[in-house]
């Protein structure tokens, strides 16, 4: 076996019991007639690539796949259990987005939903748009502008922190050199003291140091009552912008019944269903009437010509009736369709505008409880300033009561200095009282100037992240923008190249239009006009429905996530364009396993395995 041969081994997978096959890169045929278990051998060989489903044979218990391919090699089993079929081992592709991708535009089987939903006429939008899985670009792009929006807020909180820093970094320079000033002069005004004065009185002198002292503390607290008042206005004037806000939070929430809103989703989505399987059934019978009326038999019992003009014979319950009859028929039920579709196209929209609603009542709860919290936090922030106040108003009346007996004592112990002394004294008790009072304010500003940098600092972080997100949510949005134009050009792209290689001679070309809608241009009595689905044959939506899958296949690059494309039924393409579509994409993936019919007309340059319908005993 060299390197490249994908072999696999499959056991009670379909009909199988047990098969081994190898199979080289290129294009493989599997070639046998019905009820050969062609289908279920791609079915197995895509449970071991990572498919979630695999149909466990008939009266066993277990099935089991494995899949290598060089020194790469996997094991899948399928048991059925009490609560339903449980899988383990290791699949090819474990992801699960990707295995969305294998099971969507790798997975051709007759049963792929985007191969039925254009059978049946049904939308494809969804599934051609899920892997771009733009609900979580949004989703992304969301949360990026809810950050935006709180590092925003708090670099408006943080004010004018850069005048600020300026102003204080002034104002301690100044104070600094008013201190040098004054040391200065203090030395001066004692070596005059010295000079023309006897030393003071070692307790009246203590007694100064002590008032110097507690004048120093005066202004502090002086100092620091006024801040505290200060801080407790701003959290009232917040507080009572946090209530206002509550109060209308608590009315958009109370005035909205999430509940009902709930129920009102699922009434709509109710009757949504009920019209897309009512859809399902008049498509059905639009179709086969369709066809048993443009077909050259016109019945499954003929025509005949009667007194009346041309008459049928119904081929559902063998009676006689006039051709216009079923004619009139047909248009009764097109016009059913268009009726159920209009419907479903105008009620869809009101499950996201419900969804919208939901999300605004919960967003709204969720902001109420934000604003409680901030309110209780406001409320203790509010109590423990004002324990603060109380607290530095007695201490502040405490040191006015101290410095009034302090005033008492000295004047009467200086009642006997010399009154010459008395003003140079004076000067110099001012004159340390300024100086341990600059001391505590240049402390202070220092402290104020490295809180004010950190901030500085912090909010320059913040306006960076705000400048990086703003650029993300820019790329984000142009993204989603750009993403659907992309992907209708490179399908249309696709499926023209496709639709030339097949020259499929009624239909001239097939294209998604801004909705999303297949739109169908055909040659009809020698005219190219624009068309629907709703008029192409079955095996014509069959051939769309799997040229469209396809072609999803090159725009998702879901061959960078398989080796592996699997072809089946079909039965819309004769042997020559069987031939076309696996040249096509022959290139387009490792390996390309395909089933055929033994009547098909094969080229020899592909490898074949054919498969025979297993002895019934």
């Amino acid at each position: 076996m060299s390197e490249r041969t994908l072999h696999l081994e499959l056991e009670n997978i379909g009909g199988i019991e047990r098969k081994e096959i190898s199979v080289t890169e290129g294009t493989t045929f599997i070639q046998g007639p019905n009820a050969a278990n062609k289908s279920s051998l791609l079915k197995g060989l895509l449970f071991a690539l990572g498919a979630r489903t695999v149909p466990i044979r008939s009266g066993t218990e277990e099935a089991r796949a494995v899949l290598s391919i060089g020194d790469r090699r996997v094991e899948r089993t399928a048991r059925r259990t009490e609560a339903g079929v449980e899988t383990s081992g290791e699949a090819w592709i474990s992801d699960s987005d990707d295995v969305t991708l294998l099971e969507r535009f790798a997975a051709l089987l007759e049963t792929n939903s985007l191969r039925s939903a254009v059978a049946r006429n049904e939308d494809i939008e969804t599934l051609l748009k899920e892997p771009m899985n733009i609900e979580a670009l949004e989703e992304e792009r969301a949360s990026k502008m809810r950050r935006k929006r709180e590092l925003a807020g708090d670099v408006e909180s943080a004010g004018d922190v850069d005048e600020r820093l300026g102003d204080r970094e002034r104002e301690l320079a100044e104070k600094r050199d008013r201190l040098d000033e004054l040391e200065t002069t203090l030395e001066e005004l004692y070596d005059e003291q010295e000079a023309d004065s006897t030393e003071d009185d070692d307790g009246l002198q203590e007694l100064r140091d002590e008032r110097a002292d507690l004048r120093s503390d005066e202004t502090e607290h002086e100092t620091q009552i006024e801040q505290l008042e200060s801080a407790i206005d701003r959290l009232e004037e917040r507080g009572t912008e946090i209530e206002a806000d509550i109060e209308s939070t608590r009315e958009a929430v109370e005035s909205n019944d999430l509940e009902q809103l709930k129920q009102e989703r699922e009434s709509v989505r109710s009757e949504l269903d009920d019209v897309t399987r009512r859809l399902d059934v008049l498509q059905s019978v639009l179709t086969a009437n369709r066809e048993m009326l443009d077909s050259e038999f016109t019945g499954a019992l003929g025509r005949d010509t009667g007194l009346m003009g041309d008459e049928v014979t119904c081929w559902t319950c063998g009676r006689s009736a006039p051709l216009e009859d079923l004619d009139e028929t047909v248009d009764e039920l097109t016009e059913l369709v268009k009726e159920d579709k209009r419907r479903k196209r105008e009620r869809e929209p009101e499950i996201d505008e419900l969804t919208e609603q939901i999300e605004e009542v919960r967003r709204s709860e969720t902001k109420l409880q934000e604003l409680e919290s901030e309110k209780r936090d406001v409320e203790q922030k509010l109590a423990s300033r004002r324990d603060s106040l109380d607290d530095r108003r007695s201490q502040l009346r405490t040191v006015r009561d101290r410095l009034d007996e302090l005033d008492d004592e000295i004047a009467e112990q200086a009642a006997d200095q010399r009154s010459e002394q008395s003003a140079l004294t004076e000067e110099i008790e001012e004159t340390r009282v300024e100086i341990q009072t600059l001391r505590r304010e240049i402390e202070r500003l220092e402290d104020t100037c490295e809180s004010l940098r950190e901030t500085q600092a912090e909010i320059e972080r913040k306006r960076d992240e705000i400048e990086e997100l703003s650029d993300e949510i820019t790329a984000l949005t142009d993204r989603i923008e750009n993403l659907e134009s992309e992907l209708r050009e490179v399908f249309n792209g696709t499926m023209d190249e496709l639709l030339d290689a097949l020259e499929f001679e009624r239909i001239e070309r097939v294209w998604l239009d801004g909705e999303f809608e297949l739109v169908i241009a055909r040659e009809v009595d020698g005219k190219t006009q624009q068309d629907s689905l709703d008029h192409l044959a079955e095996s014509e939506r069959e051939m769309v429905g799997l040229v469209l899958a396809l072609a999803g296949f090159i725009t998702y690059d879901v061959a960078e996530i398989t080796p592996v494309l699997v072809l089946d039924s079909l039965g819309a393409f004769d042997a020559e364009r069987t031939q076309r579509l696996v040249d096509h994409f022959a290139d387009e993936t490792d390996y390309l396993v395909a089933t055929v019919h033994p009547e098909s007309a094969v080229d020899a340059t592909f490898d074949t395995i054919a498969f025979e319908p297993p002895v019934r005993g």
